[in-house]
């Protein structure tokens, strides 16, 4: 990464996606510059800035384009889809790299959309088990607010089960980060409800990583995208199945995972979302590294 300077603009003192941008960018912690006030963003290379819109970031755009400087933008946020990224218009922008599916922008010749990832000090407290050496069938951990309590009634009766209910996202009375990567490595499913703006959620990546089966709603009124809002995620790692337990209904998921259950079926999907996974993040890998190449001029 020495052609370029990899920056990233924010304030949010925990660094939640630190670790997934290093292995998503195949960098070291200390190839991304952490920027916390404008004096200290650097214009004397082309740059990768990472950034939300919580933060100005466009002043250091801005500081970029007038030091003759190429950028890419790898955005973090838009879950309510209002970023207007009038920088794509910029010729010095010569790509983006977002979460969160936008219709607007899910075709745009500049952007690459992929998954959320992981939160940071997740991976290094997980184990490997098969799904036979789990005990919960499944997991929950989040804010049971709006259909969420609906949806843990529906699969309530299918035990043995784990939940943990708290105020609010990384709220004073959630799992710790130890406590929520054990609870999922011992989970054969875990149910990922859209997150309250975004039919994603960090929980479906989260899943994977802990080689849970993710259980997600195929879309929403806000996202009426087929076959499933999941499959327009990983469409940039050129991937047309998707493993998990989806539909349309939760009661439709129930009676899926009653019949994996049955048959023992699990087994092999636990193993499909296994492989897809180490897929998909290898292809994203590659696409944003082939992405950063353009900036190492």
């Amino acid at each position: 990464m020495k052609n370029i300077n990899i920056q990233w603009v924010t304030q949010d003192v925990g660094l939640f996606e630190l670790d997934w941008l290093c292995e998503i960018l195949d960098a070291q912690e200390a190839d991304i510059n952490i920027v916390r006030n404008f004096e200290d963003f650097k214009t004397d290379k082309n740059s990768l800035v990472i950034c939300n819109h919580a933060v100005n970031y466009r002043v250091c755009l801005d500081a970029l384009r007038a030091n003759g400087r190429q950028y890419g933008v790898f955005l973090l946020s838009d879950e309510n889809l209002i970023e207007t990224c009038e920088w794509l218009h910029d010729p010095n922008c010569l790509f983006s790299i977002r979460n969160y599916v936008h219709p607007m922008y899910f075709s745009h010749p500049k952007v690459t959309t992929i998954g959320l990832g992981y939160k940071k000090d997740f991976k290094k407290y997980l184990t490997h088990k098969s799904a036979e050496e789990r005990y919960n069938v499944w997991v929950f951990a989040g804010t049971p607010h709006g259909d969420r309590r609906k949806m843990l009634d529906v699969f309530e009766s299918i035990k043995p089960n784990q939940t943990h209910e708290c105020s609010g996202f990384c709220s004073a009375d959630a799992l710790t980060t130890r406590g929520y990567a054990e609870m999922m490595t011992d989970a054969i499913f875990a149910l990922c409800p859209p997150g309250q703006d975004s039919m994603d959620s960090f929980r479906v990546y989260e899943a994977l990583e802990a080689g849970c089966i993710p259980v997600v709603l195929a879309r929403t009124a806000k996202m009426p995208i087929y076959p499933s809002y999941w499959h327009a995620v990983v469409q940039s790692a050129g991937v047309t199945d998707v493993p998990f337990i989806l539909a349309d209904k939760w009661e439709n998921c129930a009676n899926t995972i009653d019949r994996l259950l049955l048959d023992k079926s699990f087994i092999p999907t636990q193993k499909e979302c296994q492989h897809f996974w180490i897929n998909v993040k290898q292809k994203w890998k590659e696409l944003t590294n082939t992405k950063i190449s353009y900036l190492k001029i």
